[in-house]
């Protein structure tokens, strides 16, 4: 009589052991992904000539009724800008946000900044 040895039977692996496998490959593959998208718009160049031109300003000094009866500096500006924003939108910038500063220095501060003109452009838009 011949006997035969069995083999052990493999163990198989518990279902919190394969949940954990299965996370840790789709959280490989996403993080994979994640860095594709960084690198497939960092390289890009964020930069355009613009031109500013001014056409009217006027500075007004009128009283501030909801501050007292001191008189405040009040300014209107008129310009054209033009800058050509197509080269800034890719698959990842839907919008821009355009802004104009005036600085300025006073007695009490060297440096102050003042927002003239924002402006929110979507991609498409003139």
């Amino acid at each position: 009589i011949h006997f035969i040895k069995r083999l052990p039977l493999p163990i198989m692996h518990s279902v919190l052991t394969r949940a954990n496998a299965l996370v840790a490959y789709t959280m490989s593959v996403l993080a994979s992904l994640t860095f594709l998208c960084f690198v497939s718009t960092f390289f890009n160049e964020y930069q355009v000539n613009a031109n500013i031109d001014t056409v009217k300003v006027v500075v007004k000094n009128v009283p501030d009724y909801a501050a007292g009866k001191e008189k405040n500096d009040l300014g209107f500006l008129t310009f054209d800008l033009q800058a050509d924003l197509n080269p800034l939108f890719n698959w990842n910038v839907k919008q821009l946000f355009l802004y104009l500063t005036a600085e300025y220095e006073t007695q009490n501060n060297k440096l102050n900044q003042v927002v003239l003109w924002d402006k929110i452009i979507l991609r498409g838009e003139n």
